[in-house]
């Protein structure tokens, strides 16, 4: 008998799971449609809805959580303990730096404040849910439950693709849970939830459609750096097909010509699609004036002082976004703000960047498990044999979208994004199997 089942009810224990995945897929929707960056009375929203969803979250998962705090693996230990480091070393730099001068006069230091706090909510938010949808499983069962948010985020990303271009005045496919430059991250690891599914021999038909789908809503994001992060998982999959050419997908020759044929012919989808579409043709020029200032206005100020080089210039004080998203002022919409080191837009655009000019390299080196986290488990499955075909796809997934991290800014910001690549990401690589050895190899796909 399992430790566990002396620890908790075994009902709830039993439940949770089903109902974090069909939570998770109300979310999901829900996020499509509603802009959680607003809260619950008029603006400015210094207590976002996120903050108010991650509470409720926590609240409903934290006995899963409970349950699990002894499974964490190594990774997960360091992923874990990198975040909370550098989101409460952002806290308290928030809450002792200089205020920022924008405008007519100094940023209030609770707007500072409140951008970490509600990162480190979406992260307990996010591995509470990963440890609801991983209690008592084996990893196909949490690909199994993971693939009804998937396919709920696929779909609805769809049906919500003609307000968002009327809302942005752009053909670039954007929802509720984040824009056009940032909700790549979110679909491709649907994808990658979707392919592994397919793998695993879960609704396969199904899932290759819906995986196609996803994918082709990743480019018409027209994000260059979903592209890049989507040209990569690719690959990284039809290098798969040749390593593991015996599992079920690609037993037979017949079906090795079939997912070789639909790769070949998605790729050509692809590059008509960024070549005769006017809205996606910005993927074929990789310069951005404003984000290359951006770039050398940080690394300035970061370098022109030794404490700015160790502990950072101060969190939320060389972009201090969330003075913008609570509508506390108007957002200089695709434009450089002027500040007192130079201009530069309303956020950093590179997760990297904000944490190593705000947080310094103290800062830095704590995100680093975060970011490796998911590159080192992939590379030890792979080479001690552990890792199932489908298990590794989905690793492989969180791998595609780190680039992203150079570009954008996740984790720190655009929590939606954040919420889904944390529950994905810690879901597949941060917690170990409670089934016994038999059953997880029984299961896992």
């Amino acid at each position: 008998m399992s430790r566990t089942a002396f620890i908790g009810p075994g009902r709830y224990q039993q439940a949770i799971g089903s109902l974090t995945s069909w939570g998770l897929v109300a979310l999901v929707v829900v996020e499509t449609f509603a802009d959680f960056r607003h809260g619950l009375t008029s603006p400015p929203w210094i207590v976002s809805s996120y903050l108010i969803v991650d509470v409720l979250i926590i609240l409903a998962c934290g006995p899963a959580l409970w349950l699990r705090r002894h499974d964490l693996g190594r990774a997960g230990r360091w992923m874990l303990g990198g975040a909370l480091g550098f989101m409460v070393w952002a806290i308290v730099s928030a809450s002792f730096c200089p205020l920022p001068n924008l405008g007519p006069g100094p940023v209030a230091r609770l707007l500072l404040v409140m951008a970490p706090v509600t990162a480190v909510a979406t992260l307990l938010a996010g591995l509470s849910v990963a440890a609801g949808l991983t209690i008592r499983s084996s990893g196909r069962m949490v690909i199994e439950r993971l693939w009804w948010p998937a396919a709920a985020m696929t779909c609805v990303s769809y049906l919500q693709w003609p307000r968002a271009m009327k809302v942005h005045g752009s053909t670039r496919l954007a929802t509720g849970m984040g824009g056009s430059a940032v909700l790549h991250v979110a679909l491709l690891l649907a994808c990658g939830v979707l392919v592994a599914a397919a793998v695993a021999g879960c609704r396969r038909v199904v899932s290759g459609i819906l995986a196609t789908g996803a994918l082709v809503a990743v480019i018409l994001t027209g994000s260059r750096a979903g592209l890049a992060c989507a040209t990569l998982f690719v690959l990284g999959c039809a290098i798969g097909l040749v390593v593991w050419r015996r599992s079920r997908v690609v037993r037979r020759a017949g079906h090795r010509r079939m997912v070789w044929g639909a790769l070949v012919a998605l790729a050509v989808v692809v590059i008509g699609m960024v070549i005769v579409v006017p809205g996606l043709r910005r993927m074929l020029n990789p310069s951005d004036p404003m984000r290359s200032r951006t770039l050398r206005t940080g690394i300035q100020v970061w370098s022109s002082d030794l404490n700015h080089v160790f502990f950072g210039l101060g969190s939320g004080r060389l972009w201090p976004w969330y003075l913008y998203d609570c509508h506390a002022r108007q957002e200089p919409w695709r434009e450089l703000m002027t500040t007192q080191w130079g201009p530069t837009l309303s956020s950093a655009h590179s997760t990297v960047l904000a944490v190593l000019v705000e947080l310094g390299l103290l800062g830095f080196v704590l995100l680093l498990p975060v970011l490796l986290g998911p590159v080192v488990e992939l590379v030890r499955r792979l080479f001690d044999g552990t890792g199932s075909p489908a298990g590794v796809v989905l690793r492989w997934a969180v791998v595609a979208t780190l680039p992203a991290f150079l570009v954008d800014t996740y984790l720190v910001k655009n929590f939606g994004v954040s919420m889904w690549w944390w529950v994905v990401t810690l879901s597949s690589v941060a917690w170990t199997d409670q089934r016994p050895p038999s059953t997880s190899r029984q299961n896992s796909g």
